[in-house]
């Protein structure tokens, strides 16, 4: 069988992480299929001398999101390639494609937070028509969680008949001891050496960053050398988080701003933190978090959406709307040493209980179901 997998957001984050790690599981493996991987020119470059050229082919496509060139021009370079099944990693497929294909549906975020961004009514009617016309054409939906197969079920739109999960899983290099030089590498990025909590993620809404300054504002009456440091960037309709860090009268020096961190500096950034912060008010996997605990790192997360199913009894949970609760779960980790070490012991085991080559292999099982 040759199955077409869409990798145009192979370098993004997020999904991005999801397409490099599926596509080299999939590599390793042993499959008779043969895969054609459609990404954007820079990142096809790469793939031709990354994957094993025996059962990976590669082309180049446009890489349009949310665009009428991935309506037009990506449909006809879609329509040219010669494959049994196609895989679209994300929802975005065009319109009027109608050839066999999966999906894979990491949340329902924009259902539940619509209008983040610059999101107009007509763009948020426009995205759920397409998610809807992908999600009921498709020959399969592939899930990350059950907690989000679940919240695709109740949306108001058919599913197929084959719906499955796959999780996710923290990388081979978050299991892998961290150095010296790589902790001082991060040291040296966010410029201190004193403890500090740890945001991985975007500054949307539905990431509940202003409870979580809110409790941060709370702990470091206790502990004043704490610091916050943050990854992702203010954009458009995203949270301000530096105007709420300023109405909580929270200096300047106490949150470190890092933008887009190196991936190769996360595990020793996650390593480093005292506790990884994720309280989020919804999540469809929440893969942040199993990195962190395959780092030794404990994490604070919220009691809600897929969180609990997927770190189990691994976590520090709180109540992500009461910000008292948030800065408890903190306030836990950093009093109570033993408790700390259980955490930890138990987010290491929890991590190593996902892999990426059983994720791959639920997935050529899919791929198999489809046709």
């Amino acid at each position: 069988m040759r199955i077409a997998i869409d990798a145009r957001a192979y370098s993004w984050t997020g999904i991005g992480r999801y397409t490099r790690s599926l596509l080299s599981a999939l590599a390793r493996i042993p499959s008779s299929h043969h895969f054609i991987v459609l990404a954007g020119k820079d990142d096809a470059a790469y793939l031709r001398q990354a994957l094993p050229p025996e059962r990976f082919a590669v082309t180049a496509v446009d890489t349009s999101y949310y665009t009428w060139r991935e309506q037009t021009i990506f449909l006809r370079q879609l329509l040219a390639v010669r494959a049994d099944l196609f895989h679209f990693t994300h929802f975005n497929a065009p319109f009027f494609f109608q050839r066999p294909y999966i999906v894979t549906i990491h949340d329902t975020t924009r259902f539940i937070f619509p209008g983040q961004r610059h999101q107009t009514l007509f763009k948020q009617l426009v995205y759920e028509k397409l998610f809807q016309r992908v999600v009921e054409s498709a020959a399969g939906v592939l899930c990350v969680s059950e907690a989000t197969r679940r919240d695709v079920a109740a949306l108001p739109l058919r599913l197929p008949p084959l719906v499955r999960v796959a999780a996710e899983a923290a990388g081979r290099v978050f299991h892998l001891p961290i150095s010296p030089e790589a902790r001082e590498r991060a040291r040296f990025l966010i410029g201190f050496t004193e403890p500090f909590l740890l945001y991985v993620g975007v500054w949307m809404s539905h990431k509940n960053l202003p409870r979580i300054l809110a409790a941060y504002a709370r702990v470091i009456e206790q502990y004043p050398r704490l610091h916050l440091v943050m990854t992702g960037r203010p954009r458009r309709g995203y949270v301000g988080v530096d105007r709420v860090a300023r109405s909580l009268g929270l200096e300047n020096d106490r949150i470190i701003y890092l933008g887009f961190a190196p991936h190769e500096l996360l595990p020793a950034l996650y390593a480093e933190a005292s506790a990884l912060m994720l309280p989020s008010l919804y999540e469809g996997f929440g893969l942040t978090a199993l990195e962190a605990q395959a780092c030794g790192t404990p994490v604070v997360a919220s009691n809600v959406a897929s969180l609990p199913e997927v770190l189990g009894n691994a976590a520090e949970y709180v109540n992500p709307e009461f910000v008292p609760s948030i800065a408890a779960g903190i306030l836990h980790l950093l009093r109570d040493a033993a408790h700390r070490e259980d955490v930890i012991r138990a987010g290491r085991s929890r991590a190593a209980a996902y892999n990426w080559e059983e994720t791959a292999r639920q997935t050529l099982i899919m791929y198999e179901a489809a046709l």
